[in-house]
């Protein structure tokens, strides 16, 4: 399904049929865009009781908080909760990295600036469950999980973000502290939280994965504070009443599609760059049949290592586009017929100009012996060309070369492969490598 919203063609809201017909298929987009797949679905369904506990303590915590809101403020809240609800009717945007991203972090700031921790924790809260709820995007654990994931960090960045406010003088200069402020420590909190969900729940490593999640996009993170220093200016200047504050909130929800729009070409760019990637393999299958065959199971063996290692996701995308193209030298005829190493060394110069840097390297560095390799390579900057030689090594003993056959079974493979262990490949890389491979093997025989 496309990723981008329904384009409603002329005449399309010329009838309520017709209306209602863009808003089912408009809905549908946003739902479809919300799944997971469907471990990560089973995931979310039965949670562990413990976070089971925790979840419904942090509801808990919510309710009392609604307990502390004002008679007087209960209109303009409702009102602000609906505001935050339609927010969540714009489409979320596919990440090549597997994130879902929402488009929603200048009005999440703005929100944040021009309110109390207590409205934003409620609004954000109850928000984000009624929109759920009444839109059926997702399973109701999700949605108290994502609770916790945004309702308590925005009411942490509100509290800290109103404090700077006030104590630093002069409103511009104020406005501006505040707001990048909170943007900054609603993002670090939010992803903090995130990473440690994923760290309790799947085993993810916390640090890497949280550092990939702050810099995936950081300069459109920092684009999303101009608005809200704006409308809060215009707050300041013109009428602090909360109807007014319900006013600016709403506009900074009315500039999200454009947000969108900014976002979606950003990932559509990272997108290229696998389309890319794509035909530099046709070229290769082409000059070298059964290459793209080889380089895909490759990727694969690196991708289950990766994950076994807990190699943030970014970093392992990486690896997996360099398994794909650790053979582009074999384009060049004169390589086909030279060392290894000479492959290698014409595929990292096809590919010095390529976006990531990490890819040329792993092609240049992954025919280098573990026993020839400088300490350099044995550090971390060098771990992934080493991960890359021991699953190709393994591919070409269990599929064989147009030189030499390959082995029947997994264990004829693994046995033909440990007199290379401490020589040709790394040792503690092997053993993964090993357990990997041999996992692949009983998830392709099932």
């Amino acid at each position: 399904m496309s990723t981008n919203p329904p384009d409603p063609r002329p005449g399309s809201l010329g009838s309520p049929s017709g209306a209602f017909a863009m808003l089912r298929t408009w809905m549908r987009t946003v739902v479809e865009l919300n799944k997971r797949p469907d471990d990560v679905h089973e995931e979310f369904t039965n949670p562990p009781n413990w976070l089971r506990r925790a979840l419904l303590v942090a509801l808990a915590l919510e309710l009392y908080a609604l307990t502390r809101l004002s008679l007087r403020d209960l209109p303009v809240i409702i009102a602000l909760t609906i505001v935050y609800v339609l927010t969540m009717l714009i489409p979320p945007v596919p990440s090549p990295l597997g994130y879902i991203r929402t488009p929603r972090v200048a009005f999440i700031v703005t929100l944040i600036l021009l309110w109390s921790p207590l409205h934003v924790l409620l609004v954000v809260a109850f928000g984000t469950l009624l929109g759920v709820v009444l839109l059926r995007l997702y399973e109701p654990w999700r949605a108290l999980i994502n609770t916790v994931l945004w309702a308590f960090p925005a009411a942490l960045a509100s509290w800290i973000g109103h404090a700077i406010l006030g104590a630093i003088p002069g409103r511009l200069i104020g406005l501006t502290v505040a707001s990048l402020t909170i943007l900054v420590v609603y993002l670090v909190v939010n992803f903090a939280l995130l990473a440690l969900y994923n760290h309790f729940r799947r085993g993810v490593a916390f640090f890497p994965y949280w550092w990939s999640c702050v810099t995936e996009n950081p300069l459109s993170q920092v684009l999303a504070a101009p608005l809200p220093i704006l409308l809060g200016a215009v707050a300041l200047g013109v009428d602090r009443g909360p109807w007014m504050a319900l006013l600016l909130t709403a506009l900074s929800a009315v500039t999200m599609p454009a947000s969108r729009a900014q976002l979606a070409v950003f990932l559509a760019s990272q997108r290229t760059v696998q389309d890319i990637v794509g035909a530099l393999m046709i070229g290769l299958e082409r000059s070298v049949p059964g290459a793209h065959a080889h380089a895909r199971r490759v990727s694969d063996l690196v991708d289950g290592m990766g994950r076994r290692m807990r190699i943030p996701p970014a970093t392992l995308e990486s690896w997996r586009t360099a398994a794909l193209l650790h053979d582009i030298g074999l384009i060049d005829a004169d390589s086909r017929t030279a060392s290894p190493m000479s492959h290698a060394i014409a595929g990292a110069r096809i590919l010095a100009s390529y976006p990531d840097a990490i890819v040329a390297d792993m092609v240049r560095e992954h025919h280098t012996p573990w026993s020839a390799v400088t300490p350099r390579l044995r550090g971390a900057g060098g771990l992934g060309a080493r991960v890359l030689a021991a699953a190709e090594c393994y591919d070409e003993l269990r599929h064989g070369t147009p030189a030499t056959p390959g082995r029947v079974t997994h264990a004829a493979t693994a046995a033909a492969l440990r007199p290379l262990i401490g020589s040709q490949l790394d040792p503690r890389i092997t053993s993964v490598l090993l357990e990997t491979a041999e996992r692949l093997e009983r998830k392709a025989a099932s």
